[in-house]
């Protein structure tokens, strides 16, 4: 992976555009709960979590392969960690807000459902600023450098 060029560029690339998806649908669903918007319906915009599960999959394939390439880049850096425990976090409320907007029809209201929602506009930030800053803050970018 890391000395195949094609491979982990295309790996990359395919990680940001899922990470787009997943991140875009969510803060579209999240900022419509808080109020932004409220002419558009909820309910079509549910219906676009099928495309982010399949996402969050793609995200899944696309960071285990980035990590394989440079796992001694990844695994000793604490924004590593964060990035993941933010990505965790989001996607566990991202699947609580499906299952709630769906039981309730499209009638949403109620202060635990928008502080939810901001909360997860929060940790997508942290997630995709995180994720930025991989790049530029590891200490170690090989083992091999220690023997």
């Amino acid at each position: 992976m890391r000395e195949s060029g094609a491979a982990f560029f295309t790996s990359l690339t395919l990680h940001s555009l899922a990470m787009a998806l997943v991140v875009g649908i969510n803060l579209a669903v999240a900022f419509r709960l808080l109020g932004v918007a409220p002419g558009i319906a909820l309910g079509p915009l549910i219906r676009f979590y099928t495309l982010h599960w399949y996402a969050a999959v793609a995200i899944f394939l696309s960071g285990l392969a980035l990590l394989l390439a440079y796992p001694a880049k990844a695994l000793t850096n604490p924004v590593f960690y964060l990035k993941l425990s933010a990505l965790a976090t989001g996607l566990v409320l991202a699947r609580k807000i499906q299952s709630t907007v769906s039981k309730e029809s499209l009638m949403v209201s109620g202060r635990q459902l928008q502080w939810i929602a901001g909360f997860s506009i929060a940790l997508w930030v942290i997630t995709i600023t995180a994720g930025r800053f991989l790049a530029y803050t590891h200490s170690v970018l090989l083992a091999s450098r220690f023997f």
